[in-house]
């Protein structure tokens, strides 16, 4: 119910001055008969002319250029770089994301392991996929933490793809 009252008042506050301006510039009765209403007086003179809608039909008609999506012309950026990517910039970009990569399997794995592990099977590699000692949160709870933590490795290895990309190295390169 109030939810209901304030959007009203929201209403009112925002298009009652519309509606009233309107109201008040337009004293005329409307035409019941159906004819069209005759065009407003312009008090200043200052009538404009309607503006031309260019279709595809008179398109040919149009003066001037026209720009067309597509044209090899127009391009001001061309699809390869001018300068080939810096090697320094090729081997430090690689050796990051193999070792984003890395990271991401052994996450990989251990949610696996939990996976196994909840479900009532057998842990198969206890030592790599499970940490040593005892750990007092329960792996229901372990698994969303994992989650997240493979969701924003896979974050950081798409951010290294896309500087790679934007510094003109080729996916090749980086394999």
């Amino acid at each position: 119910m109030l939810r209901a009252s304030l959007s009203a008042a929201v209403l009112m506050i925002v298009f009652g001055p519309i509606l009233l301006a309107q109201s008040s510039a337009s004293p005329q009765t409307p035409d019941v008969t159906g004819a069209p209403a005759p065009p407003a007086a312009d008090p200043q003179g200052t009538s404009q002319a309607p503006r031309k809608v260019w279709t595809n039909e008179n398109l040919a008609g149009a003066g001037g250029t026209v720009s067309v999506v597509g044209n090899k012309g127009n391009q001001k950026y061309g699809l390869h770089p001018d300068k080939p990517a810096d090697p320094a910039t090729v081997s430090r970009i690689r050796e990051n994301l193999t070792k984003l990569e890395t990271q991401l399997e052994a996450v990989d794995q251990q949610l696996a392991a939990f996976k196994e592990f909840e479900q009532g099977e057998t842990v198969k590699k206890a030592s790599t996929e499970i940490p040593n000692g005892y750990v007092r949160v329960p792996v229901n709870q372990q698994i969303p933490v994992l989650k997240e933590k493979k969701k924003k490795l896979q974050g950081q290895i798409d951010d290294l793809l896309d500087e790679a990309r934007k510094k003109g190295i080729e996916p090749g390169q980086l394999r």
